[in-house]
């Protein structure tokens, strides 16, 4: 009997000394004024205020920006992580609204290689060789990429025709019912994406209503399959726009390896996003040449 009991002491001291399979990476931004651990490319900034900004209201942009430190796991065990964040898309006014916002999975960081408009600086129309994991928050109808509607959320692996798409909606507890999001309204959003090794869920809501009860997508997921042989991924967005255009930002983030260390979210301290503001019009040449020929008119 005493062998028995050293024998599972050993097992169950070698358990715990053993090194996990996954090292727990957790952080917030708040706002993003430090840009701390922050790799920003193309167009993305960040505002005086605090604003993560991934593309202004201009046309043919792409921004990206990613958490610098990647986040470490075998290739042998399971990974799993939670991120919530808060974002908002503001159309210009007076124009169409696009293209959208991912919430990026990948081994690097260059996205040198993806396109403007419907491929959200995401992706290419070849996508060979592309390997990244992208929770979609696309505002336009795109029928080669097998969309369901305008207004979506959806889930992509290596390239963006979506595994799993569902209209921007969040259920209600209160109702027992889905309503749904007006992704174009300029108002934040929240988004919560959690891994546990198997499953991916998304789910979105207004910024002052708490998680839903039930997912918006619920899809099978194997990162080691997607990612072979990676011992390192790292998070971070992509957006676009192009003839349509609108103004993309993250507003806050929070991240974690284990979903019981996310971060709360305080509404009150929550950066105030731009609000919706009409083209810069150039005066028309022929209105130049009236108001030209009316001064010298005056001054004749």
């Amino acid at each position: 009997m005493s062998c028995w009991l050293l024998h599972i002491l050993i097992i169950s001291f070698l358990h715990l000394i053993s090194p996990s399979s996954q090292q727990e990476t957790s952080f917030v931004y708040e706002n993003f004024s430090s840009q701390e651990n922050l790799y920003l490319d193309k167009s993305a900034k960040v505002l005086p205020s605090g604003l993560l900004q991934l593309t202004s209201a201009s046309d043919h942009q792409i921004g990206h920006a990613f958490y610098k430190k990647p986040i470490q796991f075998s290739s042998s065990g399971p990974v799993s992580f939670s991120t919530h964040f808060v974002c908002a898309i503001v159309p210009r006014k007076g124009t169409e609204g696009g293209h959208g916002i991912a919430f990026l999975v990948s081994p690097s960081m260059d996205f040198s290689h993806a396109q403007a408009k419907r491929f959200l600086g995401a992706f290419n129309a070849s996508t060979n060789g592309s390997q990244v994991l992208a929770v979609e928050l696309d505002t336009l109808w795109n029928p080669e990429f097998k969309d369901t509607k305008s207004n979506h959320v959806g889930i992509d692996v290596n390239n963006p025709i979506s595994i799993g798409v569902a209209p921007a909606s969040y259920y209600s507890d209160m109702n027992r019912k889905n309503e749904s999001i007006n992704l174009l309204s300029g108002k934040p959003v929240q988004v919560w994406v959690d891994y546990d090794g198997t499953m991916l869920n998304v789910s979105i809501a207004p910024l002052k209503v708490k998680k839903p009860s039930r997912p918006l997508l619920s899809h099978p997921i194997n990162l080691s399959e997607i990612f072979p042989n990676r011992t390192k991924l790292f998070v971070g967005f992509s957006a676009a726009t192009g003839n349509a255009v609108s103004g993309h930002y993250i507003i806050w983030w929070s991240f974690s390896t284990s979903r019981g260390s996310l971060q709360p979210l305080d509404i009150s301290r929550l950066v105030e996003v731009p609000h919706s503001s009409a083209p810069h019009k150039k005066l028309p040449i022929i209105l130049l040449v009236c108001l030209t020929f009316v001064v010298f008119s005056l001054l004749a």
